[in-house]
């Protein structure tokens, strides 16, 4: 009676082990991405799809609006960490790293890296988090595409918005990631939302391509005390 209880048991623990180990590999598959967005990727001459933004009246002729349209803005001149969408139009390749929790992406200016979560976490309570220049990124899939919504947002960097406006901390961004079938090139939606800022929602397409094997990161020297910096700052609006 004792053996046949024993093997009950014994055959009840397979059972269970094996649910669980069904379970997790199931939440294994769940947690790979459809695809694999890493590598080097650079803008080329035609790009750049990029509409003229419809502003509100008062934010298109402040002083705020007016001061980001010198040829080198001040975090420019003074090495700050520049941000987004800055860096995610800088003509150097952009270098992406995907793992299961993240897609960082890192630019060649002087800019912290971009983490965007993929790991199905929430947004967090926003009154916890420090806005940054990069804001709080977080991804999810819809197909083969990832979307990834960007809130909390300072105001220091390059806040420039291709085709008007600026970022600040009430913009919300939503992009949308597609790789082609070849893996060859990246489209890349961004659409800005700010009451402050647009009339309307702002939506313009970036398309990346991938670089040469042979690519690698480079580093990009800013030196804050060269004068010669502050020259460009002060230039008449062009």
């Amino acid at each position: 009676m004792k053996i046949l209880m024993r093997n009950v048991a014994l055959l009840a623990l397979v059972a269970s082990v094996s649910t669980i180990s069904a379970a997790s590999a199931q939440e294994h598959e769940a947690a790979i991405a459809p695809v694999d967005l890493s590598g080097f990727w650079v803008l080329r001459h035609d790009s750049k799809n990029v509409g003229e933004a419809k502003l509100v009246d008062d934010f298109a002729s402040s002083d705020s609006q007016r001061r980001f349209n010198n040829i080198v803005t001040y975090p420019s001149r003074w090495c700050h960490p520049l941000g987004v969408p800055f860096i995610m139009g800088d003509s150097a390749p952009l270098d992406l790293i995907q793992s299961k929790r993240e897609l960082a992406i890192t630019a060649e200016v002087q800019s912290a890296a971009r983490h965007i979560y993929i790991d199905g976490r929430e947004v967090p309570d926003m009154e916890a988090f420090d806005p940054t220049s990069n804001g709080l990124s977080i991804g999810h899939w819809e197909g083969d595409v990832l979307v990834v919504e960007t809130v909390g947002f300072n105001e220091i960097g390059n806040r420039m918005i291709p085709g008007g406006g600026l970022r600040g901390e009430t913009s919300r961004l939503v992009e949308r990631y597609d790789l082609s079938d070849d893996a060859q090139v990246l489209n890349v939606q961004f659409t800005w939302e700010d009451p402050r800022v647009f009339v309307e929602p702002h939506t313009y397409e970036f398309t990346y391509y991938r670089s040469p094997d042979d690519e690698y990161a480079r580093e990009y020297f800013c030196d804050a005390s060269d004068e010669s910096r502050g020259e460009t700052v002060s230039a008449p609006e062009q």
